[in-house]
């Protein structure tokens, strides 16, 4: 029975530590961290491509699913993400086994106390111990941590950590579905404005050329060819610009893939809008709410702090001791409360985000259908001699910078869609377990 209870109590002793838990990094950050930029990621790796690991001097025809799959199964990315939901198995079994050690704890000094009811005088001569000595060893325990309340929170935070194991991994794999569709949107935007800044140079060449053969037979000064010729410089250096631009985002995206920096890559895909049945701004709301880790994190915040005040209910209520306790828990409830405001403001901003960007979309294809329509009759008046060589010019470079416009308009589009599905699930922030 000595041995035993020795061994009981000093094992609570020496493994639990202090056991009360920090919630203020989860519950005060909730606020800041639910603003933060936001379709799940598929997780079937038996279909995950084998491209990643390939780095040839042939190109790689990649889609963007497959770009996501290798992302979320074979990226460095991928493996911070196993890795954090590995660390987080360890945490929720470390509760586990820390609950189980002031169990022993416990268990082994009610022994003690039954021991000394049921031996009463003889209790020294059973046990070898003394009452002081009991006295001493719960004592030490309660100092440990060995108690019921921390066993119960150990209890709590080991069922709340199993329950948001897969919750936080799949915030991990949402950032990095994010950041793979950012990136590879990059790249097909890259490509686009190199093409565009290319048929821009094309016919900026091609007028200069009809601009020196109006000059040779004396229908135009020779102001109007520097102007050309100036208009050509201007286009080459745009294809220059965009040519440096195309091969950097294809770097980005190599790295992000772990290719080679210079592996060629044939993206399949092309730049071309979303669609989408429209969004109901009312049930993302709700959505949002039953599924964001932030919520998690502040509702069960505030269950421990609950907890942990009722540790205290013994102590005056003007005491430091159980004052501290009660402004931590108004502090957990109101940030529970605010958390679920922000949500709300979070998904209602990001809806109007894509509406905001559904409408610049739609104006920059008006525009770009405006330029082209200007550029067909600046060019048939300046056949006609009634319009200036820099009319002509300058409707091509508006016609240019519109089709430009576009193809960052669609980007920008497809991007606050992701971002706004990804907040009516569990979003893109870990919470600690």
């Amino acid at each position: 029975m000595k041995k035993r209870a020795v061994y009981f109590v000093m094992i609570g002793i020496l493994l639990i530590g202090n056991l009360t838990p920090v919630f203020a990094e989860s519950s005060t950050s909730t606020g800041n961290a639910i603003m933060t930029t936001q379709e799940a990621v598929t997780t079937e790796k038996a279909i995950a491509t084998e491209k990643a690991i390939t780095i040839s001097s042939e190109p790689i025809k990649l889609s963007l699913q497959e770009a996501t799959l290798i992302m979320t199964t074979k990226g460095t990315r991928a493996e911070t993400a196993d890795l954090n939901r590995k660390s987080d198995i360890a945490v929720a079994n470390g509760y586990s086994e820390k609950a189980s050690t002031i169990k022993k704890t416990l268990d082994g000094l009610d022994q003690l106390y039954q021991a000394e009811s049921l031996y009463g005088d003889n209790f020294t001569i059973a046990t070898g111990y003394t009452s002081s000595m009991v006295m001493q060893l719960s004592y030490e325990a309660q100092v440990a941590g060995a108690t019921q309340n921390n066993k119960k929170i150990l209890n709590l935070r080991r069922s709340f950590a199993q329950e948001n194991q897969q919750n936080n991994y799949q915030a991990d794999l949402n950032k990095i579905q994010e950041d793979t569709v950012m990136m590879y949107g990059n790249v097909l935007l890259a490509q686009d404005n190199y093409k565009i800044a290319t048929d821009n140079l094309i016919v900026q060449q091609k007028i200069m050329k009809t601009i020196n053969a109006k000059k040779s037979v004396g229908l135009l000064s020779k102001k109007d060819v520097l102007q050309a010729q100036t208009a050509v410089m201007d286009a080459e250096k745009e294809v220059r610009t965009s040519k440096t631009k195309m091969a950097y985002a294809h770097m980005s995206f190599n790295y992000l893939l772990g290719f080679g920096v210079l592996q060629p890559v044939t993206f399949t895909d092309k730049l071309a809008e979303t669609t989408t049945e429209g969004i109901d701004v009312e049930l993302a709301i709700e959505s949002a709410r039953n599924n964001r880790n932030e919520i998690k994190g502040a509702n069960f915040a505030k269950e421990i702090y609950k907890i942990l005040l009722n540790d205290v209910s013994a102590y005056p209520k003007s005491s430091s001791t159980y004052l501290t306790a009660q402004i931590n828990l108004l502090t957990a409830e109101k940030t529970a409360k605010d958390a679920w405001v922000q949500i709300e403001i979070d998904i209602r901003n990001r809806a109007a985000e894509v509406e905001d960007k559904e409408a610049a979309l739609i104006a920059a294809k008006a525009l770009q259908n405006y330029a082209e329509e200007g550029v067909r009759l600046i060019t048939l008046t300046n056949e006609e001699g009634l319009s200036t060589v820099d009319e002509l010019l300058n409707a091509q470079v508006s016609y240019y910078k519109s089709k430009l416009n576009v193809a960052k308009a669609i980007s920008d589009y497809n991007i606050s869609l992701k971002e706004l599905k990804d907040a009516q699930g569990v979003g893109t922030m870990r919470i600690p377990l």
